[in-house]
């Protein structure tokens, strides 16, 4: 009788994980690639994705590119309109007044100053910087299809989809 007991312990201290182990929906594999934030509609705007509403623009606004526009260069923090010297090698170490009069040599006027992105900016001078624009726009790092544990959720994501499906592909025949 004591072996018998025995046997069935070590049968459910087995068994029972292994039962255990084939319930409900924890273990789903979500494969493939979830798309950019940048590259998603509002409606997908989530999963790692956040809505940014306001002046927005996809590249970051370089102070270099406000050159031809002095009056928007000295208005934008963190840029200012300075005279340089450019042309042969020993022009850029000479100052904006000797430049003009170093044979070789040419006065630049430019604007200098760090990058900055559009989100930065009051929704009033927004218009002002041709790289930004008012409106919405998804931004964020999207959840990788790997991380995400259910399927649902892996349904959500674009670009991703559960292991047990088979992803449409489009191609010509023939």
């Amino acid at each position: 009788m004591t072996k018998h007991c025995f046997r069935l312990l070590f049968l459910a201290l087995v068994a029972l994980p292994l039962a255990h182990a084939g319930c409900g929906d924890s273990s789903i594999e979500c494969l493939g690639t979830a798309v950019a934030c940048s590259n998603r509609d509002a409606s997908e705007c989530k999963h790692g994705c956040e809505l940014r509403s306001g002046c927005v623009g996809d590249v970051p606004v370089t102070c270099d590119s406000l050159t031809d526009n002095p009056n928007v260069c000295v208005q934008t923090k963190g840029c200012r309109y300075v005279g340089t010297c450019d042309g042969a090698a020993n022009c850029k170490s000479l100052k904006y007044d000797e430049c003009g009069m170093t044979e070789g040599c040419m006065q630049v006027r430019r604007c200098i100053g760090e990058d900055f992105d559009c989100n930065r900016l009051e929704d009033s001078q927004c218009e002002l910087y041709s790289q930004c624009r008012r409106g919405s726009q998804c931004v964020g790092s999207a959840t990788s299809c790997g991380d995400l544990d259910s399927q649902s959720a892996c349904s959500e994501v674009p670009g991703c989809y559960p292991a047990d499906t088979k992803p449409s592909v489009v191609g010509s025949a023939g």
